[in-house]
């Protein structure tokens, strides 16, 4: 399976550049109306499990990330659309050997912007270090069980001292040999988190079959995952990523393959699946190294070589070639009718809903034109 979130990497790199059409003033919460509580009192994060679990519901999740330049373009769409999210997964927290949980950048008054306007606010915990996922230290928390009670403890001690309505788990690159601590762990957790009324959201790799040595997928035991995590974001995108040669960020047929396994050892209620708004640039002098830009990004390079962006209907991908320089580029993107037919492909799955990686990057048209109606919390 290729590296879901490596290409973090590239946007360390790409994203400290200016986002192309991705501009603009950004408004403050006075003045914006939905995000006025009236009584001046701070959100409430309260019966948050009932508000959001059960069958039936559709939601709409979005994960928000500070990287680069792309925060303010992240806090201005969360605020313009946010009576279009149930649900927003903040990627602020890391984690060292010890359990203890830190964080250099999270912005609290940001995620009380998203719960005045009526959104779910997840504390997302990840284990990138250094522009890599760390497998050692997830391994020196998830094998000992003391620290493991520690880190849990911090983590329930986090929702409630900075009100969280929950925590979103994204641990990745977790060594083969640690499925069952994995497994343990999450279970551990959502018990912790269900006594104080709080939500666990579990990220998982995508993946059409069970290899428990597979060095990226193999820790992911997706059977023991669904009946443990109260919501579990499949992350449906990377078919064709950092370290494979060009390619469809998440095919129709790929994707569809992917959900049938998913639901056949997860409850499809408790399934989040991933919406790629990002798009991947191959170049023949780096054929495995694709940059990662932003859908504004990639319409403009098209607009600027003069080549029209081609759909293939087969795989549900949008596409186009361009040669600067003496180098070819291929640049595979996602838009307003690949991602209708994935969130298609949820509503017959009947899944829980749709995680957007990540907010910011995408198409304009995404809120207007894909998911309006979709949500079933609309505000």
């Amino acid at each position: 399976m290729k590296r879901y979130l490596i290409l973090f990497v590239a946007s360390l790199i790409i994203l400290g550049s200016a986002l192309s059409g991705c501009t603009g003033p950004q408004p403050t919460p006075q003045s914006s109306s939905p995000f006025q509580k009236g009584d001046g009192q701070p959100p409430q994060a309260e019966a948050s499990r009932e508000d959001v679990l059960g069958s039936g519901k559709q939601v709409v999740l979005g994960f928000y990330t500070d990287i680069g330049s792309g925060e303010s373009r992240a806090k201005q769409t969360m605020m313009e659309h946010i009576k279009a999210i149930d649900e927003v997964a903040f990627f602020w927290y890391t984690f060292d050997g010890t359990g203890k949980v830190n964080s250099a950048d999270a912005d609290l008054s940001i995620k009380e912007m998203a719960q005045k306007g009526g959104a779910k606010a997840y504390a997302l915990v990840h284990n990138l270090k250094d522009k890599q996922f760390d497998p050692q230290v997830a391994h020196q928390v998830l094998a000992n069980p003391t620290i493991r009670k520690n880190f849990i403890n911090n983590l329930v001690a986090l929702t409630t001292k900075e009100n969280w309505d929950g925590i979103a788990i994204d641990i990745e690159k977790i060594l083969a040999a640690d499925r069952n601590n994995y497994s343990t762990f999450l279970s551990e957790l959502q018990g912790a988190l269900k006594a104080k009324d709080k939500i666990l959201n579990v990220s998982i790799p995508a993946k059409y079959h069970d290899d428990p040595n597979d060095t990226w997928s193999g820790a992911f035991d997706y059977a023991a995952i669904g009946k443990t995590a109260d919501q579990v974001v499949l992350m449906t995108y990377e078919e064709h990523g950092l370290g494979s040669t060009q390619g469809p960020i998440a095919s129709q047929g790929w994707v569809n393959r992917v959900i049938n396994y998913a639901t056949g050892k997860i409850p499809h209620e408790k399934i989040v699946m991933g919406l790629p708004v990002y798009a991947s640039n191959w170049a023949s002098n780096k054929p495995t190294l694709p940059t990662y830009i932003s859908y504004a990004q990639a319409v403009n390079l098209a607009r600027k070589h003069s080549v029209s962006i081609l759909y293939d209907k087969t795989q549900q991908a949008p596409h186009y070639t361009f040669t600067d320089a003496g180098v070819r580029h291929e640049i595979y993107l996602e838009n307003v009718e690949s991602l209708t037919a994935k969130l298609e492909t949820a509503k017959k799955s009947q899944l829980h809903g749709v995680a957007i990686w990540r907010l910011g990057i995408e198409d304009p048209l995404l809120w207007t034109d894909v998911l309006k109606g979709y949500s079933s919390g609309h505000k």
